[in-house]
């Protein structure tokens, strides 16, 4: 893992005010790539990088790095699979290092624009081309690595991998972004195609930049394919075998120890269960919560069956109000998954002595994980729910609630609330996720705005996939990989998902929906394919998320406290944009006290 920044100006060079501004932004990302820096100057741009060597463990790894010709210089963050087999396809290039970085240099030398399509893996990067006298850009089909953007106070074009490298500059006006904050009262997170701040953009996943005379120019490289496969089930699991086997044994390449998380679920078990194939005595960690929320148990018996060097980690409750407030101090825009506090202590103990850590992340959207896509099957299979109940959920719901009978209250929300939607795809976007409602975030918010996350592929509402497509594209690149990069990067190791493989979620996404979810299971192909592999116990329980026991937390002291001191105070800054009153009513010690609580922390150690 790298972070990479840079600035593009005309005669820049001639400035020597930015040779600084660059090395700020460098030095904004050293925990992204505590090994090496570099910068290189041009008249009209400037690259910077840190590096964190993962392959190539020699300065042949250096960037920013030239190509052979030094007309095109590159600054990338990621790492691309099975780039030594593209390398062997490549015969005029004459290489001068063992990176995946002079692969894709030699690759934009052949094709140009179409480079992207190419590339297999985790990735953002930028190639300044001297001759033509522009910058070209890309990131990874589902978000991986980050790139941001700007346009600074002078004209300049301004980009990096993390936001706090932007607004080192001291270029960017650091005004919030209503819509951003608005969805994530929604969801808990930012949208993936847009950032906390309003003067700074984000590139979305699957897509390409070019700036060139002052001009951006983005487009989209990469979309799902649009044919569903005829495929038996026995053809259907060998090939879903091969495929994931593949992902595993190329992400596991690395001149750096390698572990793996695990959680004691599916996903994760089952590419424990393959990565010890390659690797024995694979350290594998867990994180251990009170309670019925403990899943380590399971996870045991997975370590145990492979011969893993297992370890586990914990937080005290007296340390997750100071954990939390360190994580958001740390993170560049509020994140409420809930998970983060887990995330951070895991990732803190991994760095000890480790570099690269496989993870399960995306199986449950690709494979069919969750209940709801059973719930929509059922409304695929009845055409839709009668609207007329709706009335009689929001009565239901809201003496629930307001009786505190939560398992009154999930009832109308499964079984009654679906009414409302008469396709599968108004339940996904209307159920699915949702923290406050609409109407919740409208009166919650001093102004109105009214901001929708834009899919690029059909939105077919007789096919199962299209729910799990928009998880993937949306969640996924949101929430669950922001979070990973962010905080793995923030204790600088490098987290992997195989499950990302460009060929695997082809293959997943025209996999008919059948083959992942009936009414009685979940993850059918996954069960089938590597079943074998892990225990009875992993294969029956109920799915368990990686989240945490919010009401419990909330009624920490400590936790008491920062409710008192940031919502529960007028002056906070929280309160610049949203309305008190509204606030109060909601502080319940549920998700949405939690999400506001984020919201406050954030806001009052960035703005």
């Amino acid at each position: 893992m790298c972070g990479i920044t840079g600035i593009v100006k005309k005669n820049i060079l001639e400035e020597n005010l930015y040779k600084q501004t660059l090395k700020k932004m460098t030095d904004s990302i050293i925990h992204r790539g505590p090994d090496d820096e570099g910068h290189e100057y041009f008249q009209n741009c400037f690259l910077g990088f840190r590096r964190l060597a993962i392959v190539d463990l020699s300065k042949d790894g250096h960037q920013p790095m030239y190509s052979n010709t030094k007309n095109e210089c590159i600054v990338f963050n990621g790492e691309i699979y099975g780039y030594r087999d593209l390398k062997k396809e490549i015969k005029d290039y004459p290489f001068q290092s063992n990176t995946d970085t002079e692969v894709i240099l030699s690759l934009y030398q052949k094709n140009g624009l179409e480079l992207p399509k190419q590339l297999n893996g985790m990735f953002s990067f930028a190639i300044w081309d001297e001759d033509k006298q522009q910058l070209f850009c890309a990131r990874d089909r589902f978000g991986e690595k980050p790139f941001y953007y700007a346009i600074g106070n002078n004209g300049e074009f301004i980009f990096a991998s993390e936001i706090k490298s932007i607004l080192a500059t001291g270029l960017i006006d650091e005004e919030l972004n209503d819509e951003a904050v608005f969805h994530f009262l929604r969801y808990m997170y930012v949208d993936s195609q847009q950032s906390i701040y309003k003067n700074i953009k984000i590139l979305p996943p699957a897509h390409q930049l070019i700036y060139t005379d002052g001009k951006i120019e983005v487009s989209q490289y990469w979309n799902f394919p649009q044919e569903e496969l005829q495929i038996s089930e026995n053809d259907a699991i060998e090939k879903f075998q091969q495929l994931v086997e593949k992902s595993v044994e190329k992400q596991l390449v690395a001149d750096v120890k390698v572990g793996a998380f695990l959680s004691g679920g599916l996903d994760s078990g089952t590419l424990v269960a393959l990565s010890s194939e390659h690797h024995q005595n694979l350290t594998t960690l867990g994180f251990q919560y009170e309670g019925d929320w403990d899943e380590m148990p399971d996870a045991r018996t997975i370590a145990q069956k492979y011969n893993t060097d297992h370890k586990e980690v914990a937080l005290q409750n007296a340390d997750i109000p100071k954990t939390l407030v360190e994580v958001l101090k740390k993170l560049d825009e509020p994140l409420a998954d809930t998970a983060i506090l887990a995330t951070y202590t895991i990732c803190k103990e991994a760095a000890q002595n480790m570099t690269v850590v496989i993870t399960g992340n995306a199986g449950d959207e690709l494979f069919g994980g969750y209940k709801w896509y059973q719930q929509e099957k059922k409304i695929l299979e009845k055409g839709g729910a009668n609207a007329s109940l709706l009335p009689l959920y929001k009565v239901g719901s809201t003496i629930s609630e307001k009786l505190g009978l939560e398992k009154l209250r999930l009832y109308f929300l499964d079984h009654i609330f679906r009414s409302k939607f008469p396709d599968i795809v108004s339940y996904q976007k209307g159920k699915v996720h949702n923290n406050f409602t609409e109407e919740e975030t409208l009166q919650l918010m001093k102004t109105r705005p009214n901001y929708e996350h834009q899919y690029n592929f059909p939105l077919d509402k007789n096919n199962l996939n299209t729910p799990m497509r928009m998880d993937l594209t949306n969640v996924i690149a949101g929430d669950y990989l922001v979070k990973d990069d962010r905080i793995a990067m923030m204790h600088s190791i490098e987290l992997r998902t195989p499950f990302l493989d460009k060929d695997l979620v082809e293959f997943c996404s025209m996999l008919p929906a059948k083959f992942k979810v009936d009414e009685k299971q979940t993850k059918i192909i996954l069960r089938k394919a590597f079943g074998e592999k892990l225990t009875q116990n992993i294969l029956t329980k109920k799915k368990q998320g990686f989240g945490a026991p919010i009401a419990d937390w909330l009624r920490i002291p400590e936790m008491e406290n920062l409710t008192k001191n940031i919502l529960k105070n007028s002056s906070s800054k929280i309160f610049t944009k949203l309305d008190f009153q509204s606030v109060q009513r909601q502080l319940n010690y549920n998700y949405k006290h939690w999400s506001l609580l984020v919201l406050g922390i954030w806001m009052e150690e960035h703005l």
